[in-house]
């Protein structure tokens, strides 16, 4: 449910300690009253396993009030965040709190109620009631997966499934404002998705979560199945501050270890994805191999004009960006549409926008769709507007870009793209897509081809005025375009924005009137930054990417 890591502590309290009545007294005492009762478990078990799309419940009160009141004191007093951003989420995030046993005693006594609370929630006694009301079976005592979450402005977490390791039941306890009842348009929300099929989950989810003070939701991390998400918190000095984690399987020396289950835990969504491979079968062919890449055809002159900028037919110019893109792999071409096409897409896509959304709030899912458009996904891979294959009641924007679309599909194309790259594309697949304040975006996925391929991006972002294109520039509401070095597993990616030279190659921001070409390598990964709901309006572009000639190929040839 959150970007963190575990640690396994010391097996004092494990399972098979013995609890003494009056340390079960002390530890219910911690929680809210009567909720350990069988009474309260039977409902909540009821509740657990009745629930879809897959097995979850919500607890309205989980701690003693005054206990967690004082946590949260503790929390904003004594404690630094960090803020944390990848393609899949961006959040303010503590350290894991079982190294709280770590720290030096004058530390410690400034976090006492926290400490208690953590101990309360991995207790013995606490462990019971969450196996038995979730019939997850025993769980670890001596491997605590937990941390402090603050939800600002702008954080969001995108769909994922949490199957990583030895997780066995995640959980998420909610210490927003005890005295403001949290307003579900503030965002904020846990997501629930209900899945196609294992392992690909729906376009939307079908349980919304708002966030309360003191509530607990947890669910068991189920392999294919258990997708969520955490909706982007919208309004200023309105922190969705929390505390989440996991249970993990029983560790090694744990009653209820089961070797084979351990080594056998399933892949994330993320590892099978990015395990998924790529070939030339996958693009549309052009119908000869050769193509013409010193100068542009007269034809092609003839048909490229009739929607580009003349500037960019220019031989003369030509050159020069085909010599940066020898030296840099990427060139970025602005104004690239002629003017009378800019501003019938600019009209129409405006248009959309000002009647669908409204900056800073967040609109119901699935708006935008009709009119020709539809969602595409799966949403842990991606998930944004494209054009439906229904096109008989489309909108004007629609129709604008499906015939877009097919010009970065021509001969004529293919030429000016030899020119500018000195490649020779051998075919093609694209994409319309839009990317809606509050709901889209793409997850980093890399490029298994086996060998380079030619991105062409064509952008028009909203930007209704000047300020509107300087909250476009600065990436805070999202949108950018980033490529990504490969990393190793062990490296933290969160760190690819702070540290540009060790991680982003390239980072573009959503322009207007933009065409981006970049040389994308075997291994290099790709994502679009997901849009704020505090974007001016929706990212609108045309994604291609050319297939090269076979590698070999091109040595015979050469």
């Amino acid at each position: 449910m959150s970007p963190t890591s575990s640690t396994t502590r010391p097996a004092e309290d494990s399972i098979a300690q013995p609890v003494s009545k009056r340390q079960k007294t002390t530890v219910e005492s911690k929680f809210h009253e009567g909720l350990l009762e069988e009474s309260s478990r039977e409902k909540i078990r009821k509740a657990f396993m009745e629930s879809k799309p897959y097995l979850h419940c919500k607890i309205d009160k989980l701690i003693n009030d005054d206990l967690l009141r004082r946590v949260r004191k503790e929390i904003f007093e004594n404690l630094h965040f960090t803020l944390k951003e990848t393609d899949i989420y961006k959040v303010h995030q503590t350290g894991d709190l079982a190294n709280l046993d770590g720290l030096p005693t004058d530390e410690l006594e400034r976090l006492s109620s926290l400490f208690e609370l953590r101990n309360a929630i991995y207790s013995p006694e606490f462990r019971e009631f969450i196996s038995s009301v979730t019939d997850s079976g025993p769980l670890s005592g001596t491997k605590a997966d937990m941390s402090i979450n603050n939800y600002k402005e702008g954080c969001h977490l995108l769909n994922h499934d949490d199957v990583i390791g030895t997780r066995r039941v995640s959980y998420i306890l909610y210490l927003t404002d005890p005295d403001e009842r949290w307003d579900p348009k503030y965002g904020g929300a846990l997501e629930l998705y209900p899945v196609i099929e294992k392992g690909t989950p729906a376009n939307e989810p079908t349980v919304i979560i708002p966030p309360q003070w003191n509530q607990f939701v947890m669910f068991t991390v189920q392999p294919g199945h258990s997708f969520h998400s955490v909706e982007e918190v919208v309004p200023e000095g309105k922190p969705r501050l929390s505390i989440s984690g996991w249970f993990h399987i029983p560790q090694s020396g744990e009653p209820g270890y089961q070797e084979e289950r351990e080594a056998g835990e399933s892949k994330s969504s993320l590892q099978q994805l990015q395990e998924e491979t790529d070939s030339s079968a996958k693009f549309a062919h052009y119908a000869s191999a050769d193509v013409e890449d010193e100068a542009l055809t007269e034809s092609s002159i003839k048909e490229l004009s009739t929607w580009m900028n003349p500037h960019y037919l220019d031989i003369k110019i030509l050159k020069q960006m085909a010599d940066r893109f020898l030296d840099e792999s990427a060139v970025q071409c602005k104004e690239i549409l002629n003017k009378e096409l800019f501003a019938q897409l600019q009209r129409a896509t405006a248009k959309l926008d000002n009647a669908q959304f409204k900056q800073d709030e967040i609109a119901a899912h699935g708006t935008g769709v009709g009119e020709g458009w539809e969602t595409f996904g799966p949403p842990h891979r991606l998930r944004y507007a494209t054009l439906a294959a229904d096109q008989s009641n489309a909108n004007e924007a629609a129709q604008l870009y499906a015939g877009l679309k097919t010009k970065f599909e021509t001969e004529a194309f293919r030429n000016w793209l030899a020119v500018v790259a000195q490649l020779k594309p051998q075919g093609y697949r694209g994409q319309v897509r839009r990317f809606r304040p509050g709901h889209d975006y793409t997850l980093a996925t890399t490029n298994t081809r086996g060998q380079a391929v030619l991105d062409a991006t064509f952008c028009i972002a909203t930007t209704p005025n000047a300020k509107a294109n300087e909250l476009w520039e600065s990436g805070e509401c999202g949108g950018y375009e980033c490529y990504m070095a490969p990393h190793d597993e062990e490296e933290d990616p969160a760190t690819y924005k702070a540290a540009d030279e060790d991680g982003a190659l390239l980072t573009t921001p959503a322009g207007c009137n933009e065409l981006l070409l970049v040389l994308r390598d075997e291994g290099v990964m790709r994502f679009t930054k997901y849009v704020s709901a505090r974007a001016p309006g929706s990212r609108w572009d045309l994604a291609f990417e050319y297939d090269l000639p076979e590698e070999d190929e091109e040595e015979e040839t050469a």
